[in-house]
C-alpha cells in the first residue's frame, strides 16, 4: 500500500472541489437543450407539413379556377377550405420564424373561427409598417 502525504491528499481534494464547480454551468446549458432540441424538432416537422399543406392549398386554388371557369362562380366549399388552410399556414410562418412560440393545429384547435382570424388580422395591424421617402 501506498500512503499519501498531506500535500497530496489536499491537491486530490482540490482538483475533486473544481471539478464540482466546473460541472455547475454544463448543468444550465443541459436545461435549455430539450428546449432547443424541442424547437428544431418542430420546426423541422412544421417546415415539412407547411410545404406539404401549400402544394394542397395551390391544387385547391388551381381547382377553384376551373370551377370559375366552367361555372363563372367560385364554389364556397373549396373557398372556405383554402381560407383556413390559408391561416393555417400563417400560424406556421409565424411559429417558423421565430414571431411566436405558440405552436399551430395539432397543438392549437383546427377550426380556424371568426375569431382566430380576428386574432390574426390584429396582429397584422399592431405591426409596424415601413415608411417609404419619396
Amino acid at each position: 500500500m501506498v500512503k499519501k502525504t498531506k500535500k497530496e491528499k489536499i491537491e486530490v481534494e482540490e482538483t475533486s472541489v473544481k471539478s464540482t464547480q466546473e460541472e455547475k454551468p454544463t448543468e444550465t446549458k443541459k436545461d435549455k437543450n430539450p428546449e432547443i432540441f424541442s424547437r428544431i424538432f418542430y420546426t423541422i416537422l412544421f417546415a415539412f407539413i407547411g410545404w406539404v399543406s401549400l402544394w394542397v392549398f395551390t391544387f385547391v386554388v388551381l381547382i377553384q379556377f376551373g370551377f370559375l371557369l366552367i361555372t363563372g362562380q367560385v364554389n364556397k366549399n373549396l373557398k372556405g377550405f383554402n381560407q383556413e388552410v390559408g391561416l393555417f399556414l400563417y400560424d406556421m410562418i409565424k411559429y417558423l420564424s421565430f414571431q411566436t412560440n405558440q405552436k399551430p393545429f395539432p397543438f392549437r384547435d383546427w377550426p380556424y373561427s371568426e375569431e382566430t382570424e380576428n386574432q390574426n388580422n390584429n396582429e397584422l395591424n399592431q405591426q409596424s409598417t415601413v415608411k417609404v421617402s419619396k
